[in-house]
């Protein structure tokens, strides 16, 4: 069951699942929010760089857990504010210059940075979104975002009755077990957090974990 509000993304992933001779999917086009209106609950659930763009990604959030098994699985992606740092930098720039949002000034700009050779356009040149315009458009130009640290994480977790059952990345864990050895820290929001505090980019590519 796949549900975006996005046409195209939908196309999309309908061509793919041809691709890949994958029968069992429904394409539903409608927001997040619409879930309300389906009489329906799920084993697992992902949503990976939805929430934080949602006007109250709280609710956006609690109606995914409405719509969850008892005993099952949700995979949730979301913004670091930490990570991000940089970019909204990058943001309050585009923000001053009034750069109307549009395919020619999304390519241009991204033009300028790589010409510029300010230090606050460095970490940027390495994110693989960057080499597209709509990952630029996500990346830099998206007209409503939330960003999240660990104390929002835990709060949150904590209001809609959810176990951490830990990050996603592999080469995240990996960093992180070669300071934390014990195999519990894993599942230790506040040993992130510290963990976080000392590395500011180890999510640059947002805070993806099961819960």
């Amino acid at each position: 069951f796949a549900l975006d509000l996005s046409f195209n993304s939908l196309a999309y992933a309908k061509r793919k699942a041809k691709e890949l001779s994958i029968k069992n999917i429904e394409f539903i086009q409608g927001d997040l929010l619409d879930l309300k209106s389906i009489n329906k609950k799920f084993d697992i659930i992902e949503s990976v760089g939805v929430l934080h763009h949602m006007e109250d990604p709280f609710i956006g959030w609690k109606t995914l857990v409405e719509h969850l098994k008892d005993e099952s699985l949700m995979l949730i992606g979301l913004y670091s504010e930490r990570a991000r740092e940089n970019i909204s930098k990058i943001k309050n720039k585009i923000k001053k210059l009034k750069i109307e949002i549009s395919s020619k000034n999304i390519i241009n700009f991204r033009k300028d940075i790589f010409k510029n050779k300010e230090t606050i356009f460095d970490n940027i040149k390495f994110s693989p979104d960057f080499y597209s315009t709509s990952g630029v458009r996500d990346l830099l130009f998206h007209i409503q975002e939330h960003k999240f640290n660990f104390r929002i994480l835990k709060r949150y977790l904590e209001k809609l009755d959810l176990d951490f059952l830990g990050f996603e990345d592999k080469l995240v864990i990996e960093k992180f077990q070669k300071v934390y050895r014990n195999k519990k820290d894993l599942y230790n929001l506040n040993k992130w957090e510290d963990y976080e505090n000392k590395h500011p980019r180890i999510f640059a590519g947002m805070y993806q974990f099961w819960c």
